[in-house]
C-alpha cells in the first residue's frame, strides 16, 4: 500500500506570532513538537497577500504574472464589470498535475482555488471557490458517495458572518465552525486510511476566519476592543489554532516516521487599521474619475441607490445565511440591483474618468488607469500613462493621518514591480500597501460624499454589529520536518513561491525552469544536497493550465457572491 513521502496541512492566514508563543506555553503541543524537530520560518505571501494569488502561486511556484490569478475577481472582457475566479483562470501546472504526470499519486482536499478539481492521479477536492455542495467539486466523481457513506453529507465553509450581532449568534456560527473542521479531520483521516498518496494535502480555513472576525476580542490595544466579550471570545481564535493542533496530531499518529510533514499558510495576520481611506473620493477630488450627477443635485435614481445600499446594510445584518439565500432566489433581479447600488461604479462617468478603484472588494485597495485600448470607454493616452501614474503615487503619499501628520500609506507598487510574465498586463495598475502593521483599510465612496475627507479615523469603540477586526499580513507560515529537514533551524527569507520547486526536489523530481521560486536549501540537510544536486527540466513555451471553460454561471456567480459577502471579503 501507497504511505505519504510528504504529507502538507494548509492554514489559511496561520501566523507564527501567534503560534510560537503559543507553543512554547504547551497550549499546542503538536506544533511545538514540529517546531523543535523541524525547520520553521516566516513565509512571505504574494503582493497582495490574499487566498486566490498566494494559495495558487504555492500550487504553481509562479507569480501571479504567470499564473493569471490576482483575486477574487477578475474584469469581464470587454466591460467595466467584474466577474468571480476559480481555478479555472489558472494558467499555469500546478504541482498536482506535474506530479501526477511523473507518476506520483496525489490526494487534495479543501485547498482554496482548486475547483473545478483537476483529474489528477489520485482524488482532489475543492476548496472555497466551490459554488454550492451540488457542484461537482470531487474528482474522481465516485468518491463523493463513499466519503459521505462515511462521514455525512459534505458541507462547506460559513457563510454571512455579517449575520453575528449577538453573542447568541456569534456561538451559533462558532459551532458550526468547529463542526466544519471537525468534519475536514474526519473526512482527511478516512482518506489518510482509504485512499493514501505519496503527497497528500489537507487545508483549512477557519483560522483565518476566527482572525477575521475575533482579534478586537484577543488584542487590549485594538481600537475595537470590547472588554465586555473577553470572557466569551477572548480565547475564540486560540481554541481555533488548538483544533488545528489536535488535527496535526491525529494525522501524525496515522503517518510513518519517514514522511516529511509541512505546515504552511497563505499569508499571515494581524490587526485592521482605524484608519479609512476612501480611494474613488480621492481619485474625484484629483479630477481623475467623474460621477455623471451634480454633486448637489437631487435625483430620483441617487434616492433609490441610497434606500437600495441600506435595505443591503439591513438585511446581511439581520438575515441568516438560509434566509438571504431564499431571499435571492426569489427576488433575483431586486438582488442584483441592491449589489449594483452598494458600489460607486454604477454612478461613473467613464467617458470622463482617467482612474479608479474597485471599492466593491474589502482588499486589496487596487487602482486601474481607464487607458485607451485597454478599458471598453478608455480616455488615457498611451503617452500620458507614466505621468498620471506618476501624479496618483504622489498623491497617495501625500494623505497624512491627522493626528500624525504622518503618512497613511507606506508603498505604492505599479505592477511591473511585483508582476512578471505573459499575464502581468491584467493586473491593477496601482497596488497599495494595506498589509503592513498600522497601514490602513477601505470603505466604498458615493456620489453624494465626494467632497468629504479622504482620511477618517474610526473612533475607538467596540463594533455594534459583525465587521474585520484582523486582516492580512504579507508574512505567513512554514514549519517542515522529515528525514531531509535541518532539526531546529530558523527558514530565512522564504517565500510562497518557494514551496512547489522545494517539494519536487524533496521527492528527487527536477524543478521546471520557469518557476520563480527557488529549492529552500538552507532547510535541507547538507548530506542530503550532496547526493541529491538540484536538477531543472525545460519547460516548453505556452504549456496548458487549467482546462479552459470553467467560469461560473450566473447562478453559480451568485452562490460565490453570496459567500465571499458572508466572509468579508466584498463590501
Amino acid at each position: 500500500m501507497t504511505t505519504p513521502k510528504i504529507f502538507i496541512v494548509g492554514l489559511d492566514a496561520a501566523t507564527l506570532s501567534l503560534i510560537r508563543p503559543w507553543a512554547e506555553q504547551g497550549l499546542l503541543p503538536h506544533f511545538d513538537r514540529l517546531l523543535k524537530d523541524g525547520a520553521s520560518g516566516a513565509l512571505s505571501s504574494t503582493l497582495p497577500p490574499i487566498t486566490p494569488p498566494a494559495w495558487t502561486s504555492f500550487m504553481t511556484g509562479k507569480n501571479p504574472g504567470k499564473h493569471g490569478l490576482f483575486h477574487f475577481v477578475e474584469p469581464q472582457p470587454g466591460a467595466y464589470t467584474l466577474r468571480y475566479t476559480n481555478a479555472g483562470s489558472r494558467k499555469a501546472r500546478t504541482l498536482w498535475r506535474i506530479l501526477s504526470d511523473a507518476g506520483y499519486t496525489v490526494g487534495v482536499m479543501n485547498t482554496p482555488f482548486t475547483y473545478p478539481p483537476e483529474p489528477v492521479n489520485g482524488f482532489q477536492i475543492s476548496g472555497m471557490d466551490t459554488p454550492s455542495p451540488e457542484s461537482p467539486f470531487i474528482h474522481p466523481p465516485s468518491l463523493r458517495k463513499e466519503l459521505e457513506q462515511a462521514i455525512g453529507k459534505i458541507s462547506l465553509d460559513i457563510r454571512y458572518l455579517g449575520f453575528m450581532s449577538t453573542d447568541e449568534r456569534r456561538d451559533q456560527v462558532l459551532a458550526e465552525i468547529e463542526k466544519l473542521d471537525r468534519q475536514w479531520t474526519e473526512a482527511g483521516l478516512y482518506l489518510l486510511e482509504k485512499h493514501p498518496a505519496d503527497v497528500m494535502m489537507f487545508t483549512y480555513t477557519s483560522v483565518d476566519t476566527a482572525q477575521h472576525y475575533f482579534w478586537h476580542y484577543m488584542d487590549p490595544h485594538h481600537f475595537l476592543h470590547d472588554p465586555q466579550g473577553v470572557s466569551l471570545y477572548g480565547k475564540t481564535i486560540l481554541q481555533v489554532y488548538q483544533r488545528m493542533d489536535d488535527a496535526i496530531g491525529r494525522f501524525m499518529k496515522r503517518l510513518p516516521k519517514e514522511t516529511t510533514v509541512v505546515v504552511v499558510s497563505d499569508h499571515g495576520a494581524g490587526p485592521i487599521s482605524d484608519r479609512l481611506v476612501y480611494l474613488n473620493r480621492h481619485l474625484s477630488q484629483l479630477g481623475l474619475l467623474k460621477y455623471r450627477d451634480h454633486p448637489n443635485r437631487w435625483s430620483p435614481e441617487r434616492a433609490i441607490q441610497k434606500l437600495l445600499r441600506r435595505v443591503d446594510s439591513l438585511l446581511r445584518g439581520s438575515l441568516s445565511s438560509r434566509q438571504k439565500s431564499a431571499l435571492a432566489r426569489l427576488f433575483p433581479r431586486l438582488r442584483q440591483k441592491v449589489e449594483t447600488s452598494s458600489t460607486s461604479f454604477a454612478a461613473i462617468d467613464w467617458s470622463s474618468t482617467k482612474a479608479y478603484c474597485s471599492e466593491m472588494l474589502a482588499s486589496p485597495p487596487n487602482i486601474w488607469i481607464n487607458l485607451k485600448g485597454a478599458r471598453p470607454s478608455g480616455i488615457v493616452e498611451p503617452h500620458e500613462y507614466k505621468t498620471l501614474i506618476d501624479k496618483i503615487s504622489k498623491s497617495l503619499y501625500e494623505l497624512k493621518d491627522p493626528r500624525t501628520a504622518q503618512p497613511v500609506i507606506k508603498r505604492v507598487y505599479h505592477r511591473d514591480e511585483i508582476y512578471q510574465g505573459p499575464y502581468a498586463d491584467q493586473a491593477p495598475d496601482l497596488t497599495l500597501d494595506w498589509w503592513s502593521d498600522d497601514a490602513f483599510a477601505t470603505r466604498p465612496s458615493f456620489p453624494e460624499d465626494r467632497n468629504e475627507p479622504v482620511v477618517v479615523i474610526r473612533d475607538r469603540k467596540p463594533p455594534k454589529g459583525s465587521e474585520w477586526s484582523g486582516t492580512h499580513r504579507l508574512e505567513g507560515t512554514l514549519i517542515i520536518q522529515g528525514e531531509a529537514i535541518k532539526q531546529g533551524d530558523r527558514v530565512n527569507q522564504a517565500g510562497i513561491i518557494d514551496l512547489a520547486p522545494t517539494l519536487l526536489h524533496l521527492l528527487g523530481l527536477p524543478v521546471p525552469d520557469d518557476m520563480d521560486g527557488r529549492v529552500l536549501t538552507d532547510l535541507i540537510r547538507p548530506d542530503f544536497m550532496d547526493k541529491h544536486p538540484i536538477r531543472y527540466q525545460k519547460t516548453a513555451q505556452g504549456e496548458p493550465g487549467q482546462e479552459p471553460g470553467a467560469e461560473y454561471s450566473d447562478e453559480e456567480s451568485s452562490k460565490i457572491e453570496e459567500r465571499l459577502k458572508g466572509l468579508g471579503y466584498i463590501e
